[in-house]
């Protein structure tokens, strides 16, 4: 029996309150929080019909489900630009997919005719995921419990704290360089692994793995050289990097030295409200040089504490499509 059966429907009083946050043209974020911050209500959610209506495993000690649900939107200048990328019969690939926000939203997209491959290496969030995908019956995507790296191999996952509310921080460590509590998971190189899927390109690939992006890029290297990957949206973490002695400098490069061209997609605090209170806003409107990006601090510099950073990569024959 399927793990989603257990869950109940979202209460009526859910829905409701669902219906107003998502409509405030203010204050939605913070009523949100102080409503359900250290909640644990947990029930079947649907996402906003505009991202595909549908289904999932619903815990209000999440963060990210709470806003996917209560606001309707999840990091909404990433989802812009996944809504503006795909169309139907194309393909997405989602490395570090937690319980599959991004996942859910492209199957939409790409409808039946094409393909939707998650690979989420947390045993916890994995089975989270799995479920979401088999309760709305989604035929095409598969899902992988597996984190995407340099080798095909067996590695260490430091895990995220199901106590606290961000359920999207599990990384890999080297082993015993962690207080937290670890999972021993399997990895496999991309380009590998999605030979083995029947996969050939990639129209939108998704990386979001807590400092682990050149270990991912590294197992990408041949699609890279041929340009399997037409876009790539990348979440940097400098800091989580530099605890393995790499930085968000030699990451890029990777992808420079393949002729990719790299755009930053705007998180400023004004930038970021705009799109969280139009999330239908198209994602040219949060698109800015690269080069002003590193210009503003991401030089490579180990030492200094900098935030997460969205970035756009794109192959050379779609370059003119931005």
């Amino acid at each position: 029996m399927s793990t989603y059966d257990e869950l109940k429907p979202a209460p009526i009083w859910a829905n409701v309150v669902a219906t107003v946050t998502r409509r405030m043209p203010i204050g939605k974020s913070r009523l949100i929080q102080l409503l359900f911050h250290g909640s644990n209500e947990r029930f079947v959610g649907k996402m906003a019909e505009e991202l595909g209506g549908y289904k999932f495993d619903c815990s209000l000690r999440d963060w990210i489900a709470r806003e996917v649900f209560f606001a309707g939107c999840y990091e909404a200048q990433e989802s812009s630009f996944v809504r503006n990328s795909l169309r139907s019969g194309m393909n997405f690939v989602d490395v570090g997919a937690n319980w599959g926000f991004f996942t859910l939203m492209a199957a939409h997209l790409v409808g039946a005719s094409g393909k939707v491959v998650a690979l989420e290496p947390d045993p916890r969030i994995f089975l989270k995921l799995k479920s979401n995908v088999e309760r709305n019956k989604l035929e095409q995507v598969r899902v992988f419990d597996v984190a995407a790296a340099d080798r095909d191999a067996e590695l260490i996952l430091a895990a995220h704290d199901e106590s606290a509310e961000n359920w999207g921080i599990s990384r890999l460590v080297e082993g015993g360089s962690t207080m937290q509590e670890t999972f021993t998971v399997r990895s496999r190189r991309l380009d590998s692994l999605l030979d083995d899927a029947g996969l050939g390109r990639v129209d939108l690939l998704k990386i979001d793995v807590e400092g682990a992006e050149d270990m991912v890029l590294t197992g990408m290297e041949a699609g890279l050289k041929s340009y399997r990957y037409r876009r790539i949206l990348l979440e940097l973490h400098p800091n989580q990097l530099a605890e393995r002695c790499q930085t968000v400098r030699e990451v890029a490069e990777v992808l420079t030295a393949s002729r990719y061209k790299g755009f930053a997609l705007d998180y400023s605090r004004a930038a970021t409200r705009k799109a969280y209170y139009h999330h239908m806003i198209d994602f040219r409107e949060f698109i800015r040089p690269l080069d002003q990006m590193m210009v503003e601090g991401l030089t490579g510099l180990r030492s200094i504490k900098m935030p997460d950073t969205h970035t756009i990569w794109l192959s050379p024959d779609q370059i003119d499509q931005i």
